[in-house]
């Protein structure tokens, strides 16, 4: 711009000249006819020296230097445009990436604010916080069997056959129809690195009146807590958790079937009292350490329909070691923990020496590993939810992930001596004995890019199964003549993930654990003790954890396949499909009589066969 400014007067400069040189060519014209002598004298000369230029001629060579430069500055214009369209099309790229990376990392941190409040944190404190559920199931225990045990295809809440595995997995098919309730806060505290947390949750249960068929909904007190978390930027940590009314989560044992100390059921004389507790983690670094207690007020002496019977208030220890690196994938943990259950209710205080020398003093020691190889492995998949309402899906950012795990727990505790004799010569210490037990449990599981296997193989024996009820004759040890076997249990299962879709199908067999005693005719009677006894001491019809066999009859080994179909809408909105095949033929079919009593038919291939199908959706919120 500035150059066309400076040829304006430059042209008007050269219009000047040229008329000047026009007007001094006449004059020259006038001179050479006054003297044609000097004009004829140095001709060459003249022609030699002097350049002629029009006026229109120099009014062309500016007008054409004017349009070369307006020409070059329109293309710089052009250029510096189109530069300028190029960097705010990458702004505008990178504004647009940035909100996504923000997106990422704000996705990071509430998985991280997830993952505390689930209980995912270097330590063995798990606090009972989960997201509140709803579930609609849809389908039919047994599609050949159209008894009580299974009344056709229907909606809602129905008798449950389980998968023998799931159970020791840690979900159970007995919470898919229920209902979570949990209001959860976190907030800063007026301390620098303080965050309390509180939860008030409930479970709804609904249920049918016998006599009005009418639909029965009630509410349960389902582990709320207080708490208080403590984090240094130095790696210190220091946690309280107070449970007010359910300390179902103080417990030692990682996988659910080798699990103890949970919930009220580990005191034999449990009648629905609160079991309140509090447990105290520090932990550095990788490191921690915690320490749980709770107690239980129980009736001293069986209690008779709604007898008033004398009660005492018994007590549960609880501890353990863990070193956890999340980076790493390891984790390792040593727990123990000692319960009180009290008074042992067969033996009178008035024969023994010490009246305290029947209390049923139990603990237990368990040993737990775990090593996790590329992203997190997750969990196997199933119509069945964890018992807290989680499960853990599979993180398929590697394409090859393998996982590692073994738990192994040894219990015991002192119980009425099933062999001891009053005329036998000995002291009063001889009514009891050790009732000792042990359970054990291998998995493996090995993932490439969306395709999972997985292998889990557990031991538990006769002594475990029956830890808390306690003992197969409640109270007592198992007599010497008595033929005892351990259940083994081996699964293998497989899934592939694509398009937000889960198809999966297992294998599973079990060989059950079983006692066999021998009546006055000398024939034997087996019993199936199919899953861990609780202070529920006898068969009903619709509780099967023990199935007592036809006189001389001897236990079956059991097997199951399933297949699956999950797909996840979004992280809390999911729908299954599953079809199951369990063959059990200890299993018996229990006939309603009319004096109210149940009788058992054996044989009965309805029941020994079962096929079920069941279709889930479940949201989470």
């Amino acid at each position: 711009m500035k150059k066309i400014i400076f040829l304006i007067p430059l042209l008007f400069v050269f219009s000047v000249f040229a008329q000047e040189a026009a007007e001094a060519e006449n004059e020259g014209e006038n001179e050479a006819a006054a003297a044609p002598e000097a004009a004829e004298a140095a001709p060459a000369q003249a022609d030699e020296d002097k350049i002629t230029v029009s006026r229109d001629e120099l009014a062309k060579l500016v007008r054409e230097a004017v349009a070369e430069e307006m020409a070059k500055k329109e293309a710089e214009k052009k250029e510096a445009e189109a530069q300028k369209e190029q960097e705010i099309a990458e702004n505008t790229a990178k504004t647009e990436e940035k909100p996504a990376e923000e997106a990422k990392e704000e996705a990071k941190e509430e998985e991280k604010k997830e993952l505390s409040k689930t209980g995912e944190t270097n330590g063995l404190i798990q606090t009972s916080y989960t997201k509140s559920s709803i579930s609609f199931i849809m389908g039919d225990d047994n599609l050949r069997d159209n008894s009580q045990y299974s009344p056709k295809w229907d909606i809602g809440s129905r008798y449950e056959y389980e998968d023998f595995a799931d159970r020791v997995y840690g979900y159970s098919n007995n919470v898919k129809s229920s209902t979570k309730l949990s209001l959860f806060h976190a907030e800063e505290g007026f301390l620098p690195y303080l965050t309390a947390k509180m939860s008030l949750s409930f479970a709804m249960y609904n249920s049918v009146d016998a006599m009005s068929d009418k639909l029965i909904t009630s509410l349960k007190e389902d582990r709320s807590f207080l708490e208080i978390d403590f984090r240094h930027p130095t790696t210190h940590r220091f946690n309280i958790t107070l449970y007010p009314y359910n300390a179902d989560n103080i417990a030692i044992g990682n996988l659910r079937g080798l699990r103890w100390g949970g919930n009220a059921s580990v005191w034999p004389q449990s009648d629905s009292s609160p079991v309140p507790g509090f447990q105290v983690l520090y932990g550095y670094s990788d490191f921690s350490v915690y320490f749980g207690f709770k107690a239980h007020a129980q009736s001293k002496t069986d209690k008779l329909s709604t007898e008033i019977v004398p009660k005492e208030t018994v007590y549960g220890y609880f501890g353990g070691l863990t070193y956890h690196n999340k980076p790493l994938g390891f984790k390792a943990s040593l727990q123990g923990a000692y319960i009180d259950k009290g008074d042992n209710v067969n033996i009178q205080d008035s024969g023994l020496k010490n009246p305290k020398d029947d209390t049923i003093h139990s603990y237990g020691v368990d040993a737990y590993l775990e090593y996790n190889n590329g992203s997190r492995f997750g969990d196997p998949i199933g119509i069945n939810s964890y018992s807290d309402g989680t499960w853990i899906s599979p993180d398929y950012t590697t394409d090859v992930s393998w996982r590692i795990r073994g738990e192994y727990l040894f219990q015991s505790e002192k119980l009425q001596n099933a062999d001891y004799r009053a005329s036998v010569k000995g002291s009063t210490g001889d009514k009891t004995a050790d009732y000792m037990a042990h359970g054990a449990a291998l998995d493996l599981g090995f993932r490439f890019k969306g395709l999972r296997t997985m292998f889990l193989y557990s031991y538990r024996d006769l002594s475990f199964m029956t830890f808390d009820a306690p003992g197969v004759n409640p109270w007592m040890t198992i007599p010497k003549e008595a033929k005892q076997t351990p259940e083994h249990l081996f699964t293998i299962s497989a899934d592939y993930y694509i398009w937000h879709f889960w198809f999966g199908a297992s294998f599973g067999y079990k060989i059950p654990a079983t006692y066999t005693v021998k009546d006055e005719n000398g024939r034997k009677n087996t019993m199936v003790i199919r899953e861990r006894l609780s202070t529920d001491a006898v068969s009903t019809a619709f509780d099967r954890t023990r199935e007592m066999l036809p006189t001389g009859r001897d236990a079956q080994n059991i097997f199951f396949v399933k297949a699956d179909i999950k797909y996840q809408f979004s992280d809390s909105f999911t729908a299954m499909l599953e079809y199951s095949f369990t063959r059990d033929h200890n299993r018996q079919r229990m006939v309603a009589q009319e004096d109210g009593t149940y009788k058992s038919e054996s044989d009965v291939i309805e029941v020994m066969d079962v096929h079920g199908l069941m279709f889930l959706v479940e949201g989470r919120f």
